[in-house]
C-alpha cells in the first residue's frame, strides 16, 4: 500500500475519494458529486442482501453511466442516487470522514488501483422517521488517467436499513 504522501497518482486518487467525502457528507447534488468525482461512464455498485432490494432498491446491483434523459428502466449513477435519497436522509456529522491520512490507498505496477475509507453516518429511514448510527465502507476504484472514479463500492448495514425503512423501531441490530 502506498502513502499518498510519497506517490502522485495515490495523492491524486485519494484527494478524489476525500472530495467525493467531502461533497457526500455535506449533501452536494449528485449532478455536482457525479460531474466533479467521477469519469464520464461510471458505476455504483450498493453490495447487500438481494432480498432487502424489496425495501432498499439501491441495494445489490450496479447503477452504470450518466442520465441522458429520465425513462423507465433508468439505471443510471444518477438514478442510485435518486432512489437513495427518497429512500434514506442522511444527517451530517463533523467526524462522519476520517481525515485523508486514514483512507487506504493501494497503487502501483501489476496492482489494482483502490482507494478505501469508512465512514459513519446518522440515517434516517425518509418513509417512518427511524434513525440509526451507522459505519459503512466507500472502495473506489477503476480510476480513469486524471484520477476520476470509475467504479464506487459501498458496504453498509443493509439490515438497520431494512428494519427501519419497514417501521421496526428497533433499527439497529
Amino acid at each position: 500500500m502506498s502513502s499518498p504522501s510519497d506517490n502522485p497518482r495515490a495523492t491524486t486518487i485519494c484527494a478524489t475519494a476525500a472530495r467525493f467525502c467531502h461533497l457526500f457528507v455535506t449533501g452536494a447534488s449528485p449532478a455536482d458529486i457525479l460531474s466533479q468525482c467521477f469519469t464520464s461512464n461510471p458505476k455504483i455498485t450498493e453490495h447487500g442482501p438481494q432480498w432487502a432490494s424489496m425495501r432498499l432498491p439501491f441495494l445489490s446491483r450496479t447503477f452504470t453511466g450518466r442520465r441522458a434523459e429520465a425513462t423507465q428502466d433508468d439505471q443510471s449513477c444518477d438514478q442510485y442516487f435518486d432512489v437513495l435519497g427518497v429512500t434514506l436522509s442522511f444527517h451530517p456529522q463533523s467526524d462522519a470522514i476520517p481525515p485523508e491520512n486514514e483512507f487506504i490507498v493501494s497503487t502501483g505496477e501489476g496492482r489494482k488501483e483502490a482507494v478505501v475509507v469508512r465512514a459513519k453516518s446518522r440515517i434516517s429511514s425518509v418513509k417512518t422517521g427511524i434513525e440509526w448510527e451507522e459505519t459503512f465502507v466507500f472502495m473506489f476504484g477503476e480510476f480513469d488517467g486524471e484520477g476520476r472514479i470509475g467504479h464506487l463500492e459501498i458496504w453498509s448495514d443493509g439490515l438497520s436499513a431494512w428494519a427501519a425503512v419497514g417501521g421496526e423501531r428497533n433499527a439497529q441490530l
